[in-house]
């Protein structure tokens, strides 16, 4: 056994020195070549996976105009608001936005997640807007303010006070839901196109 393995080692050897003297006589210009055409072709090989990974310009032009079609500050203004006396520029803002989401002609996008986010953005800014519309009206002698409230303050009864909370929580829940997705999308978009280039592509 022990001679068969001394054996084994030696024609091992042999055969690593033949490697060796073989590839000793490969003039050291051509490993020159060799070197730097595996270099070149792993560098192209990592720039172009790279730019596979980069966000492209159109979704990135659309993902602006999405947020230049909202104004926050309407969203957060009803967070904790007086429902009995809600300024009118505040529910204009939230249906404008809604029906300015509705109105942009830029190319779809290449992002599956970004397509997503904004479709449900979308759908959560024009459930609020459409319930804000049924459930402000103006107050009375002020066309600025409107109110969801009713009646007389000092009238109400039990059944009055059970309603307003949960037109109040009906609201909040939507609200929510529109403040969610409005967050989702502006922080999923600003992680990918944050100091980072696009590519360049036409059409959806």
């Amino acid at each position: 056994m022990e001679t068969e393995s001394v054996g084994l080692e030696t024609v091992m050897a042999g055969q690593t020195n033949w490697l060796l003297d073989l590839l000793a006589t490969i003039p050291t210009p051509i490993w020159v070549v060799v070197l730097g055409a595996i270099g070149w072709f792993g560098k192209t090989a990592f720039d172009a996976w790279n730019n596979a990974r980069l966000p492209f310009k159109q979704d990135r032009d659309r993902y602006q105009a999405v947020l230049n079609s909202i104004d926050p500050s309407d969203l957060y203004s009803f967070r904790d608001p007086d429902f009995s006396c809600v300024f009118k520029r505040r529910l204009d803002g939230v249906d404008e936005a809604a029906h300015r989401l509705t109105e942009i002609h830029l190319p779809g996008y290449m992002n599956r997640k970004l397509g997503k986010q904004e479709a449900a953005l979308r759908t959560s800014m024009n459930t609020l807007a459409d319930h804000l519309a049924l459930k402000f009206f103006p107050c009375h002698g002020n066309q600025e303010a409107f109110t969801m409230y009713w009646g007389t303050f000092d009238e109400w009864d039990h059944e009055d006070q059970r309603r307003a909370s949960e037109i109040q929580g009906e609201i909040s829940a939507r609200l929510n839901d529109a403040i969610e997705a409005y967050e989702a999308y502006r922080d999923y978009g600003n992680r990918l196109f944050a100091d980072r280039l696009v590519k360049e592509k036409s059409g959806g």
